[in-house]
């Protein structure tokens, strides 16, 4: 799993408490770009072929609030679908009588 997957994970488990550092991160590793910054909001793009994404984090202090962590997991998961993972997803047999 790479670092930018685990990130996401982690983020997503507990999308308190983020640094605004940990999602800055986190989205520069899926290829947005800071576009601008206009007093306390950061605004990230994201543009390949024809796929674009804008996200804007208002950073106050140095932590995100929670409701921003989930905007970004989701937008990630539109435009970046995780593999599912199907560990241990044996069919059970049923046993006819």
């Amino acid at each position: 799993m790479s670092k930018r997957n685990k990130l996401r994970r982690k983020l997503r488990n507990n999308p308190r408490g983020v640094k605004f550092s940990e999602l800055a991160s986190l989205l520069t590793r899926f290829g947005f770009s800071l576009v601008r910054v206009s007093g306390s909001h950061h605004v990230y793009q994201y543009r390949q072929k024809d796929t674009e994404g804008i996200f804007v984090v208002p950073v106050h202090g140095n932590q995100v609030k929670a409701q921003y962590v989930k905007d970004a997991i989701d937008l990630l998961d539109r435009l970046f679908p995780e593999a599912d993972d199907v560990e241990g997803s044996e069919e059970s047999e049923i046993d006819d009588e």
